[in-house]
């Protein structure tokens, strides 16, 4: 019998799912985070457990398996490298890609789609009927990830940082926003200095809480970036599109009609993704 697996790791915990494809029987596990950027040995260390708890449950060995692993982190070459060699696995056939990648074949079940995900970063991803891919974005936060939380929550710090050296009071969003950094330069400074994407990212649902002029202006220019995003991937390509991630609910409203009508919620997950690869993979290698 053929069994298929799929993994989805990031940086707060990992899902696996076992497929029987003659039984049509699933088995589902779960461990902690597979960020390979973050925690690379935590990492492979969660993925094996994962691997052995599913294989335990189905009362089957590694061997039978084919996995697609999708792992945060693994769009580095050298920890994709190096998870491959360290991994020790022996699996019938596997392949290691990214959870962006997973969720692109997830998004659509595999059929032609464009997906624009919005979380902490922001990355879209385009795949075609050919099965060509494509990658828009997802730059990191340092110089790109317009339109993601941390983007969205460096903006609020920024204006409060006027409003400070303005002198002027603050009105209940940058209030709400101080509360997490501080309004004096010795709580600011040290804020910043320790400041992680995902720190900023806490800050951006009050973008959404508040009815001020700065968070409509904050939430327009958010639209603005998630449109570009989605038209760069698009490029004229007559595609679905499906927005995913924490703040796609919030921002998808404030988008144009155009791409509104282009609009589908998602027909599956990262795992679902995950499945439709590794089978793809285990009938290549037949």
């Amino acid at each position: 019998m053929q069994y298929l697996l799929a993994i989805d790791g990031g940086g707060t915990k990992t899902l696996g799912v076992l497929h029987c494809q003659t039984s049509g029987q699933r088995w589902q596990a779960r461990s902690g985070p597979g960020q390979l950027t973050n925690d690379f040995a935590g990492a492979i260390n969660n993925v094996r457990e994962l691997c052995h708890q599913l294989c335990q449950q189905a009362q089957i060995t590694v061997q039978q398996v084919t996995a697609v692993i999708g792992l945060a982190g693994a769009g580095n070459p050298k920890l994709h490298n190096d998870f491959c060699q360290q991994l020790a696995l022996p699996f019938a056939h596997w392949q290691l890609t990214t959870d962006a990648r997973t969720s692109l074949y997830g998004a659509n079940l595999g059929a032609p789609v464009a997906v624009v995900a919005i979380g902490t970063g922001s990355v879209a991803m385009r795949l075609e009927a050919d099965g060509s891919e494509l990658q828009v974005g997802g730059w990191g936060f340092n110089i790109g990830d317009e339109g993601g939380g941390a983007w969205l929550g460096q903006q609020l710090v920024r204006q409060l940082l006027w409003q400070i050296d303005w002198q002027r009071p603050c009105s209940p969003l940058l209030r709400a926003v101080a509360a997490h950094c501080g309004t004096e330069v010795s709580s600011i400074l040290p804020w910043l200095k320790q400041a992680k994407p995902t720190d900023f990212a806490a800050l951006a649902p009050l973008v959404y809480q508040f009815d001020d002029p700065l968070a409509l202006q904050l939430q327009s220019r958010q639209a603005d970036a998630i449109t570009d995003l989605a038209l760069c991937c698009l490029n004229q390509h007559q595609l679905p599109l499906v927005l995913l991630g924490g703040l796609a609910s919030q921002c998808q409203h404030f988008l144009s009609d155009t791409l509104r009508n282009q609009l589908q919620p998602a027909k599956g997950d990262a795992l679902a993704g995950g499945l439709v690869l590794a089978a793809q993979l285990a009938a290549s290698s037949s």
